[in-house]
């Protein structure tokens, strides 16, 4: 049975609007067809912060993988672009996350779904309160609108134009 889940793309080496275009590809071959792109947004690093700008994007896939399959499948994209798992919130090429799979609440030992800092960073608030702005999140009970607008990220987050 098919599913959809949201996905957030981040990354802040190399030519990251490239390589989001090219994940695009192998997102639809491993995962499922994406239903929905967000903008793309530039947010100032979080987490560590003396390091470039990163760019931010959520899609909305259709699959029907379980969630370990669709971690799995991130993981080995994240790879084939050449991401480096070596420092925590450091730079990368590609991140890719799933942040909900429908209303699905899961938790195992290397994921939890949904993420558990959606209500605490805008640039994924953001992205997500664009395409799905009355989706509820599961645990919180909010929608990405209300989330966005209690936050208490106040970094700035800029469309891409």
């Amino acid at each position: 049975m098919s599913s959809f889940v949201f996905i957030s793309l981040g990354g802040n080496l190399g030519n990251t609007l490239q390589i989001f275009k090219n994940s695009y590809l192998e997102i639809e071959k491993k995962i499922g067809r994406i239903a929905t792109f967000s903008k793309i947004y530039q947010t100032a690093a979080w987490g560590k912060t003396d390091q470039a700008d990163f760019l931010n994007q959520v899609i909305q896939v259709e699959t029907d993988l379980s969630p370990e399959k669709i971690m799995s499948e991130l993981l080995d994209i994240e790879k084939f672009f050449g991401r480096l798992r070596d420092e925590i919130w450091g730079p990368r090429l590609l991140d890719l996350d799933i942040l909900f799979i429908e209303n699905l609440i899961f938790s195992s030992e290397n994921l939890d779904i949904p993420h558990p800092q959606i209500a605490h960073r805008r640039f994924v608030l953001f992205p997500m309160a664009e395409i799905a702005p009355h989706f509820i999140h599961p645990i919180h009970q909010k929608t990405m609108l209300e989330l966005l607008e209690q936050t208490t990220d106040r970094q700035k987050v800029n469309v891409l134009d």
